[in-house]
């Protein structure tokens, strides 16, 4: 929780300026201020103590106001930093906002101007650890109460394919570009595995992996998966950890392990540039390359907020295009020789509705 009083960390080596900001805000009952004329010296209090904002001047010997912002956004991302400049430098500026400055100040700054800003860092910085204490509790809970429910559960796995069902269409019922996904995936990845050869124990497996792909996603914020603009580098990494998430989600219940791949690998790529992990093929577990390609398949015939939608021929070319490059060329070839058989369970919502509802 946040102490009664925010503590903030001064740096300029300008003393005259130092003085001039602690006493401006000694008064104030919401801060704590600590001032250092030392970039070194402040770049160990960064280490050692925990600060709510950063106020820096740019232009310091030896130690600039940018280094101090990198090695902020390092140990902190979610730090507040408000840089003190005296002129305006285009390339400093960039430089800075690739490190993720909160704000610039021009000298010579008014007290109240200093003390807005300094209010708006400081519930920047508020509402950036709450949310974060949010998603952490989130996933805690949904694991909690996973574990708790498969455990009572163990030996009805009917109950648990239900549970997990209802948990997806919760997860995509607000998200229009996303609603129904999991279980269209679900059923053209069991007629892909049928189509391979899978016996019933992967098929059994290739199911519950490609129902629970996108659990992560739980843990990730709405705004960021349905935003209709470029995503920031930040925002991008955040949503390729979901696999990670997901996978620790299910980790404690004792699911075959390949549930557990089929989660972690269904964004590998071929050539080794998909993630979490850049794998190559060779190390992407069978069925992970199954939901591989239905996954992609359904995302670019259906609804994003971030581009169009692509007919299903169009898309059924991509995935051919995109073997041995994307996708297991054994798998898109299979795909794209039966597209429609393995699409038009898409369409049969009697189908799929079944596929549900058979039991094992």
């Amino acid at each position: 929780m946040f102490d009664s009083k925010a503590r903030i960390l001064v740096i300029d080596d300008d003393l005259s300026i130092l003085d001039s900001i602690r006493l401006g805000l000694r008064h104030n009952p919401a801060y704590l201020v600590d001032v250092c004329e030392d970039p070194r010296e402040a770049l160990n209090l960064l280490n050692t103590r925990d600060y709510h904002t950063v106020i820096s001047d740019v232009s310091m010997p030896g130690i600039s106001g940018l280094d101090i912002l990198k090695h902020s956004s390092e140990i902190n991302p979610d730090l507040p930093v408000i840089l003190i400049a005296g002129y305006s430098d285009t390339d400093m500026m960039s430089k800075a906002i690739h490190y993720g400055v909160y704000e610039f100040l021009k000298k010579p700054f008014e007290l109240d101007e200093l003390t807005v800003t300094l209010n708006k860092a400081h519930e920047t910085y508020r509402l950036r650890i709450q949310n974060k204490r949010y998603k952490d509790h989130l996933e805690s809970l949904v694991k909690q109460r996973t574990i708790e429910l498969f455990e009572a559960n163990s030996k009805l796995q009917r109950s648990y394919l239900n549970t997990i069902h209802a948990m997806i269409n919760a997860m995509e019922v607000n998200d229009i570009y996303t609603r129904g996904h999991s279980e269209r995936v679900t059923a053209m990845s069991m007629r892909l595995g049928k189509l391979m050869g899978l016996n019933a124990e992967e098929l059994v497996q290739l199911r519950i992996g490609a129902l629970l792909h996108d659990l992560g996603k739980i843990g990730i914020l709405s705004n960021v998966l349905s935003k209709e603009q470029s995503l920031t580098e930040s925002e991008y990494n955040e949503i390729k950890q979901h696999p990670i998430v997901g996978a620790r989600i299910i980790s404690p219940i004792g699911l075959p392990e390949t549930i557990g791949k089929i989660i972690l690998q269904h964004h590998e790529w071929a050539n080794g540039e998909g993630y979490p992990y850049g794998i190559k093929l060779k190390d992407i577990h069978p069925l992970a390359r199954i939901v591989s390609v239905t996954d992609s398949f359904d995302a670019m015939t259906s609804q994003r907020p971030y581009r169009r939608i692509l007919g299903t021929k169009v898309a059924t070319e991509e995935v051919l295009n995109n073997i041995n490059r994307q996708f297991d060329p054994i798998v898109g070839k299979v795909f794209f020789a039966n597209f429609r058989h393995v699409h038009g369970i898409v369409k049969d919502s009697d189908a799929i509705r079944e596929l549900f509802q058979e039991a094992f």
